[in-house]
């Protein structure tokens, strides 16, 4: 099934809990081709999609922000470098690390994402 284009995270796992993002921080996640790109939350990021849906080495602008939005970005990030597979339907995509949903992300404009907002 086709992911490409934008995602916003709906949960994210944090201490083995799926938990909505913080609020006033918006993360996101990218498919373009073989690329992909989006939001940690204070941070951008960029890289490439090396065995889909793995990614290669993440490129991060380094700008700070409060502890707990810079806790939940780099659990953020070190969730997208870990994922081994992934689920996805028409409006929802789950990134999967060691079997279990360390993330799972909605398309915008669904009723899922703009809970979200």
């Amino acid at each position: 099934m086709n992911h490409d284009g934008l995602w916003v995270v709906e949960s994210i796992a944090v201490a083995g809990e799926l938990v909505p993002p913080l609020p006033g921080t918006d993360l996101s996640l990218e498919f373009m081709d073989d690329r992909v790109a989006g939001s940690a939350g204070i941070n951008r990021f960029m890289g490439t999609v090396t065995n889909d849906p793995m990614f290669g080495p993440l490129a991060t602008t380094m700008m700070a922000g409060p502890a707990e939005h810079m806790s939940q970005e780099r659990i953020y990030l070190d969730h997208l470098g870990s994922i081994d597979s992934y689920e996805v339907d028409a409006d929802e995509l789950r990134l999967i690390a060691e079997g279990l949903v360390v993330v799972t992300l909605n398309r915008p404009g669904t009723d899922e994402a703009s809970k979200t907002s």
